[in-house]
């Protein structure tokens, strides 16, 4: 296995135990707290997002994989383990407003009304459906 892969599935799994240990959102872990905790590093103030940019990426794989990875805004904010739906409801109104905008931009920019552009997605998605049936 290449060095970098094995590194990088090292961390991932230092990142999922580590916040396996932050249940709820009443003990969330920082974004910079996850990075210094799991590669020994330390943040460069005007340098964090990039440095942090591949422990995000790794918490959107955990949650890709079904990891109840919640996040929680504001100034006590952080990431943390949801241990039920509830806890989670916050984290997906979040990414569903997210991606909501971010369909009426694309629709926008398509100089297409919102309703067509959903059409558009349920076309493709028939036909990803039918071609995966078509393989099998």
């Amino acid at each position: 296995m290449d060095i970098q892969i094995q590194e990088r599935l090292e961390i991932k799994h230092k990142v999922d135990a580590l916040l396996k240990k932050h249940m709820g959102p009443e003990d969330c872990i920082l974004m910079n707290e996850i990075f210094v905790e799991v590669t020994g590093g330390h943040i460069i103030p005007n340098r964090r997002l990039d440095q942090t940019r591949f422990i995000r990426t790794i918490i959107k794989e955990l949650r890709e994989q079904g990891c109840p990875i919640g996040i929680k805004g504001g100034k006590n904010g952080g990431y943390f383990t949801a241990r039920n739906d509830e806890e989670l409801k916050k984290t997906i109104e979040t990414f569903h407003s997210r991606a909501m905008s971010s369909l009426k931009q694309e629709a926008a920019l398509k100089r297409i009304s919102f309703n067509e552009l959903l059409e558009q997605y349920e076309l493709e998605l028939s036909l990803e459906a039918t071609q995966e049936k078509i393989a099998l």
